[in-house]
C-alpha cells in the first residue's frame, strides 16, 4: 500500500488550522480508502504526574474526499507504557448542511504490553470530547462494540496509527 501525501492542500484551498497548514494523507486501496489531515498539535500538562502532554488533532476523509470524521490523539511524553494513550473521534456528517445531532463521540484507549499494543473501545463521557459543540451524542462502550460503527471505527485509528507523523512516540513505544 503506497502512502501518497499532499502537502497543504485541504478540500477547498489550503486548510489553515491555529497556523498550522494541513497534509493530506491516503490511506487504502481505491473504493476503500480513509484519508487523514493532520492539523494541529497542542501542549499541556498532565494531570496526574505534571508531565508535558501533547494533543495532535486531524480530519478524517472517505474514498470521495468527504469529511466523516475529526480526531485527537493524547498522550503524556515519555510516559506512554505507563499511561497509554488516547484516540477520541467525532465521527458522522460532515459539511455546511450537517449539526452535531449527526456526529457522535467515540473514544479509545491504547495500552503498551510486552507483546504490543492492545486498543479498546471505551466510554466517551468522561472523555473531554464529551463536550464538545460538535458532538450530539456520546457513546459508551456498549453502544459501539459489535456494531459496525466499530470496525469504523478501528479502520480510522489504523490509519491514524500508521500515518500520522506527529504521534511516533506512541507507536515507537509499542514497537
Amino acid at each position: 500500500m503506497a502512502l501518497k501525501v499532499y502537502p497543504g492542500r485541504g478540500r477547498r484551498g489550503p486548510l489553515v488550522v491555529s497556523g498550522v497548514v494541513g497534509e493530506l494523507r491516503v490511506v487504502g486501496r481505491r473504493g476503500d480508502e480513509v484519508q487523514i489531515e493532520e492539523e494541529s498539535i497542542h501542549r499541556s500538562l498532565c494531570e496526574c504526574c505534571g508531565g508535558e502532554s501533547r494533543t495532535a488533532s486531524g480530519l478524517v476523509y472517505d474514498d470521495d474526499g468527504h469529511p466523516t470524521a475529526a480526531y485527537f490523539v493524547h498522550w503524556t511524553l515519555g510516559r506512554v507504557d505507563s499511561h497509554g494513550a488516547m484516540f477520541d473521534l467525532i465521527v458522522g456528517e460532515w459539511g455546511e448542511s450537517a449539526t452535531s445531532a449527526g456526529r457522535s463521540a467515540v473514544a479509545v484507549a491504547i495500552r503498551i504490553a510486552p507483546e504490543g499494543p492492545s486498543f479498546m473501545i471505551v466510554d466517551a463521557t468522561d472523555r473531554p470530547v464529551a463536550e464538545s459543540e460538535l458532538v450530539g451524542h456520546v457513546l459508551s462502550r456498549g453502544e459501539v462494540v459489535d456494531t459496525p460503527l466499530a470496525q469504523e471505527v478501528f479502520r480510522i485509528v489504523d490509519a491514524i496509527w500508521l500515518h500520522d507523523s506527529r504521534i511516533a512516540e506512541i507507536v515507537e513505544s509499542a514497537a
